[in-house]
Formats: structure tokens, C-alpha cells, sequence
């Protein structure tokens, strides 16, 4: 902010792309043991929208704003272009956003993660105005404050809630994944969830594997949500990537990934968000991506989704970096919506977590295991999930709407020395 003031137009830019390239190559080092130099221009189109904040900003200082209003332009720009980057914008990309850099607060479920930058952001301009400092080192304050008091976790009574058998494991066999499920029997799930591509095929096209399916939910009494395919054509290609949720007596429901990842044969995308209906309530069953996301988890929710099971695959020689910073987010989906989540990923981080943000369980990274929890039903909606999640859409309208004032006033200045001669 503060090497903006009195910065041509490129050098605001060039400074904003510096600031976006150092961020995201510092922060997303492990994307370059998967894309390679393939990860170049992808760090470069992340850094347009810094370098895009700095030549709005530049206009905000040079049009003399009271300070007041530049400080809530400032605010406003940030978040709507982060809000675009990671939820509008073709890779939607919501990883490194500004809110989700503390840990889950009270804030979350009033105003999100985009709310919570909106606030950051408005912070951290305030300080640059003789005006506005003191009630921007309060709001300052207050944020750090909310950083390191968080919410309590939230409590089960002994015996409510469901018993939840999480399984973590990259092999991608079913007898892998049917051992380490039994190896919890003796906690006597309600419902066992397996990672994302735990098995990676159409398994209903399995008569076989079914049968062992449905018999494994027998043995236990207990519903078995699962990471597989569902070939919808004959392409390599035209298949969804799919939870499955079923019983001893069957299928009882799917969901298709709605966020593929970018850049891999990950399925065509799904279009609708509907929970499954389960003895073990309403549960949404978001895939992996689905939930870096603010827009999916908040659907789910008010369509009556009461808890959340989610298939995540991590792979392994991802690194412990990815992991960590993945697991994050699935803590401010919590938080934001206030439900209750059960996530089993391939290799970490695998987690129950509660409607506060709050981890109650987990396994270690990198290796095979299981562990049973328990998760709690919710029925209630938080403010951020009834209206809280339109601010950043209109700090997006106001930053689209600023963007054309500014083009239109650089326009005619540039023309006004015609119009003289």
C-alpha cells in the first residue's frame, strides 16, 4: 500500500506482479514437483491480480478520495478481486487467499473467509491516513485479538452423535481398505468413509466388489461413503468422479465432483448439490476440490445438508506443505457454515473437525490408519450461510463498477489534449 503512493500505472503493475510472484511462489513451492515449469505462467496469472489491485489502487490515491472512502475502496478492491480469483475466475483457485491465513474465528460464520479480508484489508489502509489510523489500529487489533483467542470446541453429550470410522490409505484396493475398516469394528460405526479414487473404477459395473461392499456394511451395521467412478461413456474421459453412498442393501445415493481439479483427467463436472438421505441424516458428500471452495459447502448446507463426509486424495509425494495448507481449508468450510466435517484423504490430513473449526481427531500424514469419532447433526443456518456469502459478491460488483469509472475517467483525460488542439 505504502509503495503505491506516487507510482506510475507500470510500476504499480510491475510492483503488484512482484508482490503476486513472490507470494504464491513462495507459499505453493510443492506445485512444482507437480507441474514442473508448468507452474510459471501459473504463478504469473495469479500475480495479474496483484498487479491489477495496484493500478486500481494508484487511481484510488490520484483521484483524492476522502480518506474514509479510499480506505473502503481499498478494502473493496482487494476483496473483490480475491473473491474473483478464487470463486469466478476460470481456475478458481481459492488456495493463499488473505482470511484463510488465521485460523478459524469468530468471524467466519458472520462473514467468511472473503468477509474476514475485507476487514484485514481495511485494517491495514486505515493505518495510512491521518484520519483513520486510530480506528484502524482498534479494528487491527481486534482482528489479532480473534487470531489468538479462537472458539471453543464444540462438545458432545456422552452417547449423542454418530460414530464416524475415517480410513486413511493411498492403495486403492478394497481389501486394503476393508481391513483397516474392520480394525474399528469394535468402536461399532454408523457410518465409514473412505478416501477420494479409493477405488478407482466404476465399482457398480463390479458385481463382485458390490457384493463385498454391501457385505462389509452388513457385518457392521453401518453406512460406507467411497471415492469412485461412474463411466458414462466409453472415452477415457467421460466418466464422473463420484461419492458413493451406500448400505447393506444397496446404493442409497452419489454425488459428482463439481470442482475437477484443473490440469487432470479428474471426471466432468456435477451440477447438482443435493445431500443424501441416510439413517445417519441429511449428509453432504463434497469431493476433495469441491470444498477449497466457499460456493459448494454453503449449497450443500441449505439444501439441508446436516453434516458433511467428505473423499479427499492427496497424494503422497505431494508433501507435507500441500497437505497441511489443504487441511486448512476444510476447517474454514466448517466454521463458515457451521457443521460438523468428517474428511478422509488418501494420506493426510484426515480429520474430524467441528462446526467451531475445531480438529477432535486425526491420524499422522503419509501413513495407513483409521480412528472413530464422533460428528454431531446440525439443522440451524449460520449468518454467513443465509446471507453473509453475498459481500464479497458485492464488493465484486463494486470493484467491476470502480474498474470501468476508472477506464472511463483515464479515457477522457488521455483525450481532453485532442479535443484542446
Amino acid at each position: 500500500l505504502l509503495a503505491m503512493r506516487g507510482a506510475t500505472w507500470r510500476q504499480a503493475f510491475c510492483l503488484g506482479l512482484l508482490h503476486g510472484l513472490l507470494l504464491y511462489a513462495g507459499t505453493l513451492h510443492w506445485l512444482r514437483g507437480i507441474f514442473a515449469i508448468a507452474t510459471v505462467p501459473l504463478f504469473c496469472i495469479l500475480a495479474l491480480f496483484t498487479g491489477a489491485f495496484c493500478v486500481l489502487l494508484r487511481t484510488v490515491n490520484r483521484r483524492g478520495w476522502p480518506p474514509y472512502v479510499a480506505v473502503l475502496l481499498t478494502a473493496t478492491l482487494w476483496t473483490g478481486l480475491e473473491f474473483y480469483r478464487c470463486e469466478v475466475f476460470l481456475l478458481r483457485f481459492p488456495w493463499i487467499s488473505m482470511g484463510s491465513a488465521i485460523p478459524p474465528t469468530y468471524l467466519l460464520p458472520l462473514v467468511g473467509v472473503y468477509g474476514t479480508t475485507f476487514l484485514i484489508v481495511l485494517a491495514s489502509a486505515g493505518l495510512f491516513y491521518r484520519e483513520t489510523w486510530r480506528v484502524a489500529a482498534g479494528l487491527g487489533i481486534a482482528l489479532l485479538a480473534l487470531g489468538v483467542v479462537h472458539p471453543r470446541p464444540v462438545e458432545l453429550a456422552a452417547g449423542e452423535g454418530l460414530a464416524v470410522t475415517v480410513v486413511q490409505s493411498e492403495e486403492g484396493f478394497l481389501d486394503s481398505y476393508a481391513e483397516l475398516t474392520r480394525s474399528e469394528q469394535q468402536n461399532h460405526p454408523d457410518l465409514v468413509l473412505w478416501p477420494e479414487y479409493s477405488l478407482p473404477y466404476d465399482v457398480r459395473q463390479r458385481p463382485w466388489d458390490m457384493d463385498r461392499l454391501k457385505t462389509l456394511c452388513g457385518e457392521l451395521d453401518a453406512v460406507l461413503v467411497l471415492g469412485t467412478q461412474t463411466v458414462i461413456g466409453p472415452g477415457t474421459k467421460e466418466w464422473r468422479n463420484t461419492a458413493l453412498t451406500m448400505a447393506a442393501d444397496g446404493v442409497l445415493g452419489e454425488y459428482y465432483k463439481a470442482r475437477p481439479v484443473h490440469f487432470f483427467n479428474d471426471g466432468i463436472a456435477g451440477t447438482t448439490f443435493a445431500p443424501v438421505q441416510t439413517r445417519c441424516g441429511a449428509i453432504g458428500t463434497p469431493v476433495c476440490f469441491d470444498c477449497d471452495n466457499a460456493t459448494v459447502v454453503r449449497d450443500m448446507t441449505m439444501r439441508g445438508a446436516e453434516w458433511f463426509a467428505v473423499p479427499i486424495f492427496d497424494a503422497q509425494d505431494w508433501g507435507a506443505t500441500q497437505h497441511l495448507q489443504h487441511g486448512a481449508l476444510f476447517r474454514l468450510r466448517a466454521a463458515e457454515n457451521g457443521r460438523w466435517f468428517a474428511c478422509a484423504a488418501s494420506s493426510g490430513v484426515s480429520q474430524v473437525i467441528d462446526p467451531h473449526g475445531q480438529v477432535h481427531a486425526s491420524l499422522p500424514l503419509m501413513a495407513p490408519g483409521a480412528f472413530t469419532s464422533r460428528v454431531g447433526r446440525r439443522t440451524d443456518f449460520t449468518i454467513y450461510s443465509r446471507v453473509g456469502w453475498l459481500l464479497p459478491w458485492c464488493a465484486l460488483l463494486c470493484a467491476v463498477g470502480y474498474s470501468f469509472f476508472a477506464a472511463a475517467v483515464a479515457l477522457r483525460k488521455r483525450n481532453l489534449p485532442q479535443i484542446a488542439s
